[in-house]
């Protein structure tokens, strides 16, 4: 978002003087008149007269856009757009909310600016919509903008991280299989991220993010949550840059990712049943040790180094028909949406989720951010929510998603240890379990099938092999 000033408006702070009138314009619209106050109010004036306002409500953990209002004779001249774009930009957080009325067709006024629905708010907000539902007057929807989107890599950007980690990290090779192309009826090659060091892709994020942190940064130290992969990529980096890691893990994690991580340097604490709940842990322990925490999908330099996986694959094979990859939270898919969309936009890209955690899956079709539940052996997929920047970017960009089900990951495993003899997690194998699923789609085309991780345990793989 940008904020365009006029020379004949200007925005001011409201006053204590103004606020009879504001009082008057807010209750006459009927929007939020709780707790008004002159300090959570801009004013967009003209010549003196204020012309429109809006206000950045405070509770006590989060903040609310609100009581946006235009007078009725400055009406359709864009002032309420002007004056959202203003108050997004005054934000005292990335994560921007609204609560506002279905019933008056709001939320798809508030969609031009960028916003997206979410049934995702903090408790403070989800308390108002509660009330006011009770009251049985409105019927408010919770709406979302987040500008860390605005700070996502570019291709320039991409570009420095892989001159950062090409230093640090091997390339993973493009493989053509022929057994691959013959079975499946279409050009096969699979870019082969489980012979990254830590086993999956993710690392490359870890290795740029730690290689941009200050001394300060490094001496507080960082932390994440994880499933194993995103924990095991800023182990890596953190130790490489001398910086102290801590990762939040589910009580059942994966013993061999967290033996990694240890091995890595990384304090690994465990909490709750699944990511979500190690999450919530992780961000308040951040808040309260004064760690930065490092968000898997909303972290520019974690985006800008996992791209660098998208951009070997377009230098490797420049007329790439489709690229099929493996989806959790969105960072991987990120990265091939902001690359090789810039380099050949023609490509088509093209997302996998368990069906056993669709959050993203149903966030960016039903264009709103849900939570789902997880029921899923693949690690690296059982993510419960979604997140604005990946959910917005896969609205604009994304070809197609699909869901596969835990059998289809299996057979994939098989076909992977089959036909290239390597070993593939069941998230890292999850694009070629999509691929299978529309192979008839792909006949005759050239696809990148990214095997995105191949941390499996030996009794995993007995399982999977079992199943099948």
């Amino acid at each position: 978002m940008t904020t365009e000033t006029g020379s004949e408006l200007d925005f001011q702070p409201a006053t204590e003087a103004d606020m009879t009138f504001i009082r008057e314009l807010i209750e006459g619209e009927r929007l939020d008149n709780e707790r008004l106050e002159a300090r959570q109010f801009i004013t967009l004036r003209e010549n003196g007269r204020i012309l429109a306002v809006g206000r950045i409500k405070p509770y006590e953990r989060t903040y609310e856009l609100g009581s946006v209002c235009v007078v009725p004779d400055a009406r359709n001249r864009g002032l309420g757009e002007r004056i959202t774009r203003e108050l997004v930009r005054r934000f005292p957080q990335d994560e921007v909310y609204i609560t506002t009325d279905q019933r008056v067709g709001l939320p798809g006024y508030y969609e031009r600016l960028d916003f997206l629905c979410t049934e995702l708010l903090p408790d403070e907000l989800e308390t108002k919509c509660e009330r006011i539902r009770a009251e049985g007057h409105r019927d408010p929807v919770g709406m979302i903008y987040d500008r860390t989107i605005e700070r996502m890599p570019t291709i320039a950007d991409v570009y420095r991280a892989k001159h950062v980690i090409e230093g640090k990290l091997p390339r993973t090779p493009l493989v053509y299989s022929a057994a691959l192309s013959r079975e499946l009826g279409f050009e096969a090659h699979v870019k082969l991220e489980s012979l990254q060091p830590i086993g999956a892709f993710k690392v490359r994020g870890g290795v740029y993010l730690a290689s941009t942190l200050s001394n300060e940064e490094k001496a507080r130290g960082i932390i994440g949550a994880s499933t194993g992969n995103h924990g095991q990529s800023l182990a890596y980096g953190a130790k490489l840059a001398g910086a102290r890691c801590v990762i939040a893990m589910p009580v059942e994690a994966n013993p061999m990712k967290v033996e990694s991580m240890r091995a890595l340097g990384a304090e690994v604490a465990f909490h709750g049943a699944n990511f979500e709940d190690a999450r919530v842990w992780a961000e308040e322990h951040a808040r309260s040790e004064g760690m930065r925490y490092v968000h898997h999908i909303n972290t520019p330099e974690l985006v800008a180094g996992v791209a660098t996986l998208s951009l070997e694959i377009m230098e490797d094979l420049p007329d790439v028909d489709v690229i099929m990859t493996p989806v959790g939270g969105g960072s991987g898919v990120l990265g091939h949406l902001l690359v090789a969309k810039a380099l050949r936009p023609g490509v088509e890209v093209v997302a996998v989720q368990a069906a056993g955690a669709p959050a993203v899956y149903e966030s960016w079709r039903e264009r709103c951010l849900k939570r789902a539940p997880i029921d899923t052996a693949a690690e690296g997929l059982a993510t419960g929510q979604a997140y604005y920047v990946a959910i917005k970017t896969m609205i604009e960009k994304l070809d197609d998603m699909l869901l596969v089900s835990e059998e289809e990951m299996r057979e994939a495993v098989v076909t992977y240890l089959r036909t290239l003899h390597v070993v593939a997690e069941e998230s890292g194998a999850a694009a070629l379990a999509g691929a299978t699923q529309i192979r008839e789609r792909l006949a005759g085309k050239k696809v990148a099938l990214v095997l995105s991780g191949g941390n499996m345990t030996m009794d995993g793989l007995r399982r999977v092999v079992s199943k099948i």
